[in-house]
C-alpha cells in the first residue's frame, strides 16, 4: 500500500530515539471505540483516544504484494469493566478496525499525521475477566471477502430488498417467456 508521509513524520522516525504510540479504532454499531497505547488520553483528528492501559500486543502487520488476505491480532489489557460490557453486547463481526502508528515529540504529543498500518474488519473477540479485563481481537483485511460470491438476482424481489422504492425490475418476470416479434 502506498503511503504519503509528511516531512515532519519522516524526520521524527529517522531520529536516533523514536517514542511512538499506536492508535486503534474499533467501529462498533453504537459508537467507535478509540484506544491508544499511551497511559493517558490523546487527542487526534478531532477525537479523544482513550489511554485505557496498554494495548498489550499487536501481531506483526504484514503487507502482501500479491492479492492475499492478511490479518492481525491484538491484545488489549487493563480494560475498564464498562467497556467490557459494551463490547460483549455489540455486534462486532465484519465491522471496521483500523490501526495507526504515531511518532511522538519530546513532550509526548503526536508529531504530525499518524501512519495507517492496518485497515480491515473485526473477526473474533475473546474476553478474559480478572481484576482487569483482557480483550483479544482478531481482524482480517478486506481481501478475505475476495473469493466470496456476491449473489444478486436480476429480479424485483432482490432489487426491493436493497432499494425498496425502486420499481425498475417490476416487470422482469413477465418478460421471461414473452414472445417478441421484431421487424414487419
Amino acid at each position: 500500500m502506498t503511503r504519503n508521509i509528511d516531512s515532519a513524520t519522516v524526520a521524527a522516525v529517522t531520529a536516533p530515539h523514536v517514542p511512538y504510540l499506536h492508535l486503534v479504532q474499533l467501529d462498533f454499531v453504537s459508537a467507535p471505540l478509540r484506544l491508544c497505547t499511551a497511559g493517558y488520553d490523546v487527542a487526534w483528528n478531532g477525537e479523544l483516544w482513550l489511554g485505557v492501559g496498554m494495548v498489550g500486543s499487536i501481531d506483526q502487520i504484514q503487507e502482501q504484494a500479491t492479492l492475499e488476505a492478511t490479518g492481525v491480532s491484538m491484545t488489549i489489557s487493563g480494560v475498564p469493566s464498562e467497556l467490557v460490557s459494551a463490547t460483549l453486547n455489540e455486534q462486532y463481526q465484519g465491522r471496521p478496525c483500523r490501526i495507526w502508528v504515531a511518532p511522538l515529540r519530546d513532550d509526548l504529543q503526536i508529531v504530525s499525521q499518524p501512519v495507517r498500518l492496518f485497515s480491515g474488519r473485526m473477526d473474533t473477540m475473546d474476553v478474559e475477566v480478572g481484576s482487569t479485563a483482557t480483550i483479544t481481537v482478531t481482524a482480517e483485511s478486506r481481501m478475505v471477502s475476495w473469493d466470496k460470491a456476491r449473489v444478486r438476482r436480476y429480479n424485483n424481489e432482490d432489487q426491493q430488498s436493497k432499494y425498496p422504492t425502486d420499481r425498475g425490475f417490476e416487470y422482469v418476470s413477465q418478460m421471461v417467456e414473452k414472445e417478441l416479434l421484431w421487424g414487419r
